[in-house]
């Protein structure tokens, strides 16, 4: 059974339809736009874009560690994606677009790779959960 090891929850404006997770010594070259490949996530190196179909909007974010695999959140979303992604520090932080890098107050244990799991919905606000646990090898 997996046991979560950390969370914060915050909030990130989505700007021009999109926001990123992004390591603290993300090394530059950013993700694909998620639409090219079909979908509304893409990962690229110590980075995750999200994309969004609303635009100027404040969402609320969750994170969360795991020490492995979740079970899948009882509640209801509306789509759920998972990545693989190497953070060359843990630290994560949100890039906001216009509105630039913020700290989230959330750092993994250590750097590594980590599988990440995210889950939207819109209900009176768009929410997005986010859970990472270390890639297995």
């Amino acid at each position: 059974m997996s046991r979560r090891v950390a969370a914060v929850t915050t909030s990130t404006i989505i700007d021009h339809r999109m926001f990123m997770l992004v390591d603290e010594e993300q090394p530059g070259a950013e993700p694909a736009m998620p639409h090219d490949s079909g979908d509304w996530v893409s990962a690229g190196p110590a980075a995750v874009l999200v994309e969004s179909p609303y635009d100027s909007y404040d969402a609320m974010l969750r994170l969360e560690e795991w020490d492995a695999e979740p079970e899948r959140d009882g509640e209801q979303w509306d789509d759920v994606v998972d990545v693989t992604v190497a953070w060359p520090t843990g630290k994560i932080r949100l890039n906001q677009i216009t509105a630039g890098y913020e700290d989230t107050g959330f750092a993994l244990t250590g750097p590594g790779s980590y599988h990440v799991r995210l889950a939207c919905r819109q209900t009176d606000e768009e929410e997005y959960l986010v859970q990472f646990w270390p890639a297995a090898g």
